[in-house]
Order: structure tokens, then C-alpha cells, then sequence
């Protein structure tokens, strides 16, 4: 062993006795060991190469050398992980070889290459050079390196600074021992694995020595346990040189040396400190798989958001590769099943095939009850046309027949307003029973396909599991409001892009007429919002169905205000036009928060007149006579429900006296269900009492209309704001009709005109009218008691204060007489109604009720 005091003295001797000895060495290990398997393999064998064997032959007159980063470094890079990019770095065996004779050029015309291994995962070479006659193995390889650095030293100021930094300049090793030219999956680290075979391993010093030719050495790792050390380099390439060149040598007498590179363990340590801790591991997965999720289907959905709109041909090759054969097996199978029905129906009728449709599903409208409605449809074209605040309102009872005159009558009549057109049902969405219901409705009316409503379980159910796991949820699970923000944000894309593709293809026109113009004057191209605001036909027009102010089901009531709020948006973005359609006065508090300081375009529809609603049920009724007609539909006016009712009523086989009269009485009954018994319908919308009601219809039963002012004459509508919000309220539930002039509240009318009827037949039925009237008197003398009360109170403090108030005192005095004398009367009236006999021959004048 080689101490450390004279190590630097020793090296050399070291070294020029392995030289001297490790030739016998290794012909003697060769021959014992290597040899004698090799040849064993080599028995009847063709092809004995270093290619299939890994193990180079050599005899006395030759010598091996290394030549290290003889290849580009990218080229190794690219030919084990990208090997279908190696093509522009590539070289050829022959340009290796010929770059490697101008290396170490020039050497005696004996010292020929013969052969040559490369080795292009190592980015390096073994050459093997006949030894000339008069000269010895170690006299080649320092000429070999003399002239190999020669021409690193010849290189410019450019290459050398290169080499400084990237160290990529080729170097020549002398090949110690036996080398495995192996392609296995082992690819080069700077960290050596020392495997020892024999009795005798290396001491750290040793191991220096021997490896410090290489390179520089950061660290010499030994296990006593396994007798195995680790060389730790700098560099990955003198790792590299030092396998190449010190595989398989025997060094002291009969201990072999084998080496192998140790592999990179590379730690991501974001990756594991995200792996290890759960709680953020688990939510950043889900929230990588949903942002990955909405990357892919997101495009698909606002492509299909967009063909609902614009109604356009499936264009799409792909898509109709997809589209037909499932249209065509769906076709398949609800023929089937239509076939199926129709052999049912055969047969439960008898095989009657009349075309007569019984049910009475559809009813076609004639021209003349339109008629009176085409000035109100050229003014919403003009509206949507002029395009300035296209926000518009058409109001109207239920039943008068709003969406046949939007569509049927204004814009399916106008083939420049007919092309974009999304209609959104809210009933629809605000009646659903449950989040996939609500989800799958506004899907449908969007045109947002595909949906997964099953993701929302998977949420709640990785939601739970987080939340077990890490004891807080991980906030994937959306609640339905998100959920349906987020479909209607990506339609407000699908009709941004709808107005980007009509802007582009008004330029590509500009632009197209400006290069084929031979004067030099251009056509300006105008701004998007300028081309929008002059062209309005390139908006959608978004039409919003049954708007209210609240729907049957309270947890959807979000629906009304956030639609509010996205159409407002639409508008004041330029790019849709809004028409919303309600029977619903109340709905007006969502459109001005939405828009405040916003004066709305509105239209009212109003019943039909009573000559056109004649000449609509007799165009239904062919086989009814006219005078008869004239006596039955009087109570129904001209409200389209009603008239359909009453023609379904007449083909189902009623007579026209019994069907209006079974009607008269359903609503009767209605009125006093909902209206009369003070029922709860909302926690705070039921703001009426039933003397008011029946107040109201008793003014309402004598004539058809009642002012408002003649209505605050009554002790019951004494509060100008609680009036107001009563009679709006009534309005909401259709039983009555308000009537404004300049925005002032002015008259008051029956909600249906059958309503009118039906309040005459309630206030004829004697049990009825005893109830409702005496309660109706009971609420006046309490009002009138409520009164006195508050001026008792008032002259019990004046007598407190100092000081003469005679007239104050003898005007509350008066005021107290005057509500006792009527409290007088209303009881007296009590008492006559408690003894009304309903026997008596007239009731007509019995307290002018009749």
C-alpha cells in the first residue's frame, strides 16, 4: 500500500509498474477466465464481433485507446429519448472515423486503425492502432495525445471560451482494461459503483490513484459490510472515461475490478412535498382533471351553444360521421315503438282511422284575431331595428298568446331577424325538482352538450372523501348557482364569437373591395361596436319566456334576478338583443336592478276584441250557429286560454250552456280557495285579507272597471303604499288588471274577463256571501275601533299638558262620535244579515247587496 506522505512521489511508479505488469495481468485473467468463456461462445459461430459479443479482441501488436465527447452531446440526448428527432444531428460512422484521423494526425504510416467501435450513448469511441515495429504501445498513445491537443490549442478565442464553459473538446484515454461494450438500459452518471472480484479490495487511497486521471473526484464512498466503494466525479464525463478504461483490470495480482454507473435519482420536490401531504395532493389532482376536463369539452360546447343559436346545417364532416349513424339507430328504435302504439290504438278503437283529433292538442289562429295586434309587431321590428337599448318587455295576461306573436307574427316574418334566436323557458328551469333536473334543462334550452350530470355525485363523493381524509372540504363540489353561471357565461361566449365572425366577415368584404378599386380611394373599416350598432340583424335576439318574479320552486328563485343580470349584460355589451315576455308586473324590481337608470321598451297585450274572438270560435266551431255563440262567450271576452278552453269543452261534447257555466264555476271556485281563506302561498307575498278581496269583487261584479281613487274611499285602502303593493300582488295571481296612465296607477280591472262572471256567482250564493260579508263588516268596525282607540289615547295626554285645548279637544270628540255612530250601523247591519232568511222572496234589494 501506498501511504499517503509520498503518494505524489509514488504515482508515477506506481503506474509505470501496472504498465509494465498489467499486460500479463490481463492475458493471464483473459486466458483463465474471459477467454475461455468467449471462446466457449464463440464455438460455431459466424458472426463473432464486438456488436454481439460486448467484448473487444486485441492481440500484442495492438493497443486500445478511448476518445471521450467525440460525439455531440445532443445527439446521444436525442437518440435515447427522442429518436425520431436525431436526423439533424446525426453522423455517420465514416465522418466519426475521419474526424478522428484529423484528430490525432499526424502518426507513422505503421500505427493504422484497425478497427473501430463507436459507442453513441457514451458520446464517445474505441479505436484500436497496430503498434509500429519500432516503436512501443505507450510512444503511440502520447503521440496520439500530443496531436490531439495540438488542435485543441489551435482552435480560435470563440472555441476555447465554448469548451471552458460546455468542457466538450475529445480527450484521449489508454484503455487499462477489459472493456463491455454493453447497450444495455444503464445510461451515464457522475456516480461509480466499485464491485471488487477477488480478496484484496482498494483503499481509499488506491481508488484515488487509479481514478483521479479521469477527472476531478468529489467524494470516495466505502461499505465494509458488501466490500463495494462509490467514486463520486465532477463531471459526468470523467465517470464516463473512467468505466470505459477501468473495466475488468486486475490489479494487485488477482482482484478485478468492476464498475457500473449508479443511477440518477432525481427527486421533483414539488412533486413530493405535494405527494406527502394529502391534503393538497387530492384537491390538485381533481383540480387538475376538471381544468383538464373543461380544456376539452368547453370548445365542443360552445360549438353547439353556437348551432342552437344560428340554426345553421351540420356542415361538419366529422360531426356527421358521428350525428347520422346514431340518428339513424335512434330512428330505428322510436319507429319501432311508434309502430307498436299505432297497432295498440287500432285496436283499442276499432280501427276507426278518423282524422279528427279528439284531444284537441293544437289550434290553429286565424288572421283576424292578429289583426289588431300588427302595429304593435311593426313597432318591436322598429325597436330592434333602430338598436339603441334593445331591452324589451312585452307584458300581457296568461293566455294572450305573447309567444305566437313574437315568433309566429314579428320574427319568423323578418328574414333578417329570424337567423339567431335562443329562447329560454324560465318556468322551465324554476319548476325543477332536482340539481340534474335543473342542470339538464338549461343544458337543453342552451344548446350545452355535452353535460355530465353524474359529475356532481363524483364531486360529492371525492368531496366526502377529502373531507374525510384531510378533515376539510376540497371545494369541488359546485353548488347548482355555479354550475349554472358557468353554462350561461360560456353562451355569452358563444354569441360574442357569433359576433366576431359576422365582424370578420364584414372586413375580409371591405378588404376584398378595396383591393379590386382602382381610384385610390378606400372604404373605411368601422369599429366592431360601429358595425354592430349599424347592422343589429348580426346580434342574437335572446328571448326569455315566462319571466317572473318567482317561480313554484323556492330554492330556483335565484333563476329570475341572475338572468336579469345576464341579459342586462348582453344588451350593454352590444352584442344581443333581449325581449322578455311576462305576465308577471312584479318581475319589473329584477329588470331595474339589473339595469337601473334604464327607461325599458315595453308592449302590452291585451285581450282580443269581442268581434274577433267570435269569428275565432266559429272558425273552431263550424257547426255551431252564431246567436248561440253570442250568448255564451260574453264572459269569456277575448282571452285566448279561455276560448281554447271552452272550444275543447264543446268537442268533448258539452253544450256550449253547460261547458260556460261548469267554467263560470271552476273559477268561482278558484277565487275562493286561493283568495278568500287567507291562505299562506309565500313567507312574505301574501300582503292581502279577505275583506279586500271581496271588496274588489263586489265593485268589480257591478261594472268593469273600478278607479283608483273611487277604491281609496274604502277604510280598507286607506295607505296609498299598502294599495299599491296589494293590488300588484293580486295582479302577480291574475285576478285583477291595473291599469296605468303616464306610470300613475288610474284604473282597476278584472284579471280574466271570466273572472267578472265568476265574482257575480260567488256573491249570488247566499252561504258565501253571509261569510264574507260579515267579515268584511267585522274588519270595518274594527278599523272604526283601532280608531277611537288612538284618539282616546291623544286626549288622555292632552289633559296632562298645561295650557287651553278646547278645539283640539272638541274636534277629537266629534271624531270619536263619528266612528261610534258607524260602528252602530256596521253592527245593526251584522244583526240584519244574522237574521236574513235566504227564503224571502227578493234578495235583490236586501241592503243593496243584490
Amino acid at each position: 500500500m501506498i501511504s499517503m506522505r509520498n503518494c505524489h512521489r509514488s504515482i508515477p511508479i506506481v503506474y509505470t509498474t501496472i504498465n509494465r505488469t498489467s499486460f500479463a495481468t490481463f492475458t493471464r485473467f483473459y486466458s483463465t477466465d474471459l477467454e475461455k468463456l468467449k471462446r466457449q461462445s464463440d464455438y460455431n459461430e459466424a458472426d463473432n464481433s464486438v456488436l454481439n459479443t460486448g467484448v473487444i479482441d486485441k492481440s500484442k501488436s495492438e493497443v486500445l485507446v478511448y476518445y471521450d465527447s467525440i460525439y455531440p452531446h445532443t445527439t446521444g440526448f436525442m437518440k435515447r429519448y427522442f429518436f425520431w428527432l436525431t436526423f439533424p444531428t446525426s453522423i455517420t460512422d465514416t465522418q466519426l472515423l475521419e474526424k478522428i484521423k484529423n484528430l490525432s494526425s499526424p502518426l507513422h504510416e505503421e500505427a493504422k486503425i484497425t478497427e473501430f467501435i463507436p459507442v453513441k450513448r457514451d458520446f464517445g469511441a474505441f479505436v484500436k492502432y497496430n503498434i509500429p515495429t519500432e516503436s512501443t504501445a505507450s510512444e503511440l498513445i502520447d503521440q496520439i495525445r500530443n496531436n490531439v491537443e495540438q488542435v485543441r490549442a489551435s482552435k480560435g478565442i470563440f472555441s476555447r471560451v465554448f469548451n471552458l464553459i460546455w468542457n466538450h473538446d475529445p480527450k484521449v484515454f489508454t484503455v487499462k482494461g477489459t472493456p463491455w461494450i454493453e447497450d444495455l438500459r444503464r445510461y451515464p452518471s457522475s456516480k461509480l459503483a466499485v464491485k471488487y472480484d477477488g480478496k484484496n479490495p482498494l483503499t481509499e487511497e488506491e481508488l484515488y490513484v487509479l481514478f483521479r486521471r479521469y477527472g476531478p473526484i468529489n467524494d470516495i464512498v466505502q461499505d465494509s459490510a458488501t466490500s463495494t466503494s462509490q467514486i463520486l466525479f465532477r463531471h459526468t464525463r470523467s465517470a464516463i472515461a473512467a468505466k470505459q478504461c477501468l473495466t475488468g483490470i486486475v490489479v494487485q495480482g488477482d482482484t478485478v475490478v468492476h464498475l457500473q454507473y449508479i443511477p440518477v435519482k432525481r427527486v421533483n420536490y414539488i412533486t413530493k412535498f405535494i405527494a406527502d401531504h394529502t391534503k393538497i395532493a387530492l384537491p390538485i389532482i381533481l383540480a387538475l382533471l376538471a381544468t383538464f376536463a373543461v380544456l376539452i369539452f368547453d370548445p365542443i360546447r360552445q360549438w353547439f351553444i353556437e348551432y342552437k343559436i344560428t340554426h345553421r346545417s351540420l356542415e361538419n364532416k366529422w360531426f356527421k360521421l358521428i350525428y347520422i349513424p346514431y340518428r339513424t339507430i335512434k330512428s330505428w328504435i322510436t319507429d319501432s315503438f311508434n309502430y307498436i302504439d299505432v297497432q295498440i290504438q287500432e285496436v283499442t278503437s276499432g280501427g276507426n282511422n278518423s282524422t279528427e283529433d279528439d284531444t284537441f292538442t293544437e289550434l290553429k289562429e286565424t288572421n283576424t284575431f292578429w289583426y289588431e295586434r300588427h302595429e304593435k309587431s311593426k313597432q318591436l321590428k322598429l325597436w330592434i331595428m333602430e338598436n339603441i337599448t334593445s331591452f324589451i318587455i312585452v307584458k300581457g295576461p296568461p293566455g294572450s298568446g305573447k309567444e305566437e306573436f313574437i315568433f309566429d307574427h314579428t320574427l319568423d316574418q323578418d328574414a333578417k331577424l329570424n337567423g339567431k334566436i335562443l329562447m329560454i323557458h324560465c318556468d322551465e328551469l324554476s319548476k325543477a325538482r332536482s340539481d340534474s333536473m335543473l342542470m339538464n334543462n338549461a343544458a337543453s334550452q342552451l344548446g350545452y352538450f355535452p353535460v355530465f350530470t353524474w359529475t356532481n355525485t363524483f364531486s360529492q363523493f371525492a368531496d366526502l372523501g377529502v373531507q374525510g381524509l384531510t378533515g376539510q372540504k376540497s371545494g369541488l363540489n359546485e353548488n347548482k348557482e355555479t354550475r349554472i353561471k358557468n353554462m350561461f357565461s360560456l353562451t355569452t361566449q358563444a354569441i360574442r364569437k357569433i359576433c366576431d365572425d359576422e365582424y370578420r366577415k364584414y372586413v375580409r368584404a371591405i378588404e376584398y373591395k378595396n383591393k379590386s378599386r382602382k381610384d385610390g380611394e378606400k372604404l373605411e373599416v368601422l369599429k366592431q361596436d360601429e358595425y354592430l350598432q349599424h347592422h343589429p340583424e348580426c346580434k342574437p335576439i335572446i328571448v326569455v319566456n315566462k319571466f317572473a318574479r318567482r317561480g313554484d320552486n323556492q330554492s330556483n328563485n335565484f333563476i329570475f334576478p341572475f338572468i336579469a343580470e345576464w341579459c342586462a349584460g348582453l344588451v350593454s355589451n352590444n352584442i344581443a338583443h333581449v325581449i322578455f315576455l311576462t305576465s308577471d308586473v312584479g318581475c319589473m324590481q329584477h329588470l331595474t336592478d339589473a339595469l337601473p337608470n334604464q327607461v325599458f321598451k315595453d308592449i302590452s297585450l291585451s285581450d282580443a276584441s269581442s268581434q274577433s274572438a267570435k269569428q275565432y270560435v266559429l272558425d273552431q266551431l263550424q257547426s255551431i250557429s252564431s246567436e248561440t255563440i253570442d250568448t255564451c262567450i260574453e264572459p269569456l271576452g277575448g282571452r285566448m286560454l279561455d276560448l281554447q278552453s271552452f272550444i275543447r269543452r264543446i268537442k268533448s261534447g258539452e253544450t256550449p250552456n253547460s261547458a260556460i257555466q261548469e267554467m263560470i264555476n271552476q273559477s268561482a271556485e278558484l277565487i275562493t280557495t286561493f283568495f278568500l281563506t287567507n291562505h299562506k302561498i309565500e313567507d312574505d307575498d301574501n300582503n292581502w285579507n279577505a275583506a279586500q278581496v271581496w271588496h274588489l269583487m263586489k265593485l268589480l261584479s257591478k261594472k268593469d272597471s273600478v278607479s283608483y281613487n273611487e277604491l281609496v274611499d274604502s277604510p280598507l285602502f286607506k295607505s296609498s303604499k299598502e294599495t299599491i303593493s296589494t293590488l300588484s300582488t293580486l295582479e302577480k295571481y291574475d285576478l285583477v288588471s291595473l291599469k296605468r296612465d303616464k306610470g300613475v296607477l288610474n284604473n282597476i280591472t278584472t284579471g280574466r274577463p271570466l273572472f267578472k262572471a265568476a265574482f257575480k256567482n260567488i256573491i249570488h250564493d247566499y252561504n258565501i256571501w253571509k261569510l264574507y260579508e260579515s267579515d268584511y263588516i267585522s274588519n270595518l268596525i274594527s278599523l272604526e275601533q283601532v280608531k277611537i282607540q288612538k284618539l282616546e289615547e291623544e286626549l288622555t295626554n292632552i289633559d296632562k299638558l298645561s295650557g287651553k285645548l278646547d278645539g283640539r279637544i272638541g274636534y277629537l270628540v266629534k271624531k270619536i262620535e263619528a266612528s261610534s255612530n258607524k260602528i252602530v250601523n256596521y253592527e245593526q247591519k251584522l244583526t240584519e244579515i244574522k237574521n236574513y232568511k235566504p227564503d224571502q222572496k227578493s234578495k235583490s234589494s236586501f241592503l243593496g247587496i243584490f
